[in-house]
């Protein structure tokens, strides 16, 4: 059976048509949520801050004492022979990592990890000018304090995504104690002046690897970065809101709740970011 890249699957070492890839259902990563993961965004065929998310996820890997079953250098190899095997221009690479299958006990089994990555397409991002603002709720932070961890389980994200969605808005923003941590899938930046502000990394915020290049980019800028924790009256008050991951870029915020951010725009301080965003990405995958 001839199959194309969006239909294979890596597993454990094999390629096979996704539709015919199973896994046990004594999994930890089915049963306890006992796994990680990674999205890495494809451009031109190419993944874009590869060495960055495996690190990620190996750092991920550490912190819940589950050892990569394969060095990360060859689990690059792999994913560069699996993308070989069909063009896919604009996409993405999902890669999930579990404790593997055992008989079902809390205290963790001598087993085999299950690792596998597979690429799924994706449309065009279109620019932030010509794209519509994202509409933002807030709702209460209620996950686990190691939010660092690229963990499988995000139930609390998926009540939280589609509580903002059937309120009519597009992500949803978490508030601890009156403080803005992340969103559901993204994390987040205000801008205040020519101040960059954003949520350190820790128990409540999510390493993002987008968010890490932004704030690398911004000081070539001339863009004071303020790693800080922010308030939600200094978000509404903010000039400019925008959220930030793989699969989206940066995505400018014209709605918090119901008022509206800033002038109602993509505002140029988002316009900058995200051309010297694009730029990197140009430089690295063409």
């Amino acid at each position: 059976m001839t199959t194309t890249m969006t239909e294979s699957i890596w597993l454990n070492g094999d390629i096979m048509p996704l539709a015919e890839a199973r896994i046990g259902v004594e999994d930890r990563g089915f049963q306890f949520a006992d796994g990680i993961y990674e999205v890495i965004r494809l451009y031109n065929g190419k993944p874009f801050t590869l060495d960055a998310h495996l690190r990620r996820l190996q750092k991920s890997a550490r912190d819940i004492q589950l050892p990569l079953p394969i060095e990360l250098a060859d689990l690059q190899n792999e994913i560069a022979k699996f993308l070989t095997r069909a063009p896919l221009r604009d996409g993405m690479i999902y890669l999930q990592l579990t404790r593997g299958s055992a008989p079902r006990s809390h205290a963790f089994p001598q087993c085999k990890p299950t690792l596998l990555f597979y690429v799924r397409v994706l449309p065009p991002i279109p620019e932030p000018p010509a794209a519509e603002g994202v509409k933002l709720l807030t709702v209460p932070d209620e996950r686990w304090k190691r939010c660092w961890i690229k963990s499988v389980a995000l139930l609390p994200n998926v009540l939280a995504k589609n509580q903002a969605l059937a309120a009519g808005a597009d992500e949803a923003v978490f508030i601890d104690n009156d403080l803005v941590t992340e969103c559901s899938s993204s994390n987040v930046f205000a801008v205040i002046g020519q101040h960059l502000i954003t949520h350190p990394v820790g128990s409540k915020v999510l390493p993002g690897i987008t968010r890490q290049v932004l704030l690398e980019l911004a000081p070539k800028l001339g863009l004071n970065v303020d790693e800080r924790p922010f308030s939600e009256e200094e978000a509404r008050r903010a000039d400019e809101i925008f959220i930030t991951s793989a699969t989206r870029e940066i995505s400018w915020a014209a709605r918090w709740n119901d008022r509206r951010v800033g002038q109602g725009r993509c505002g140029p301080i988002t316009l900058k970011l995200h051309s010297a965003l694009r730029q990197k990405i140009a430089r690295e995958t063409a």
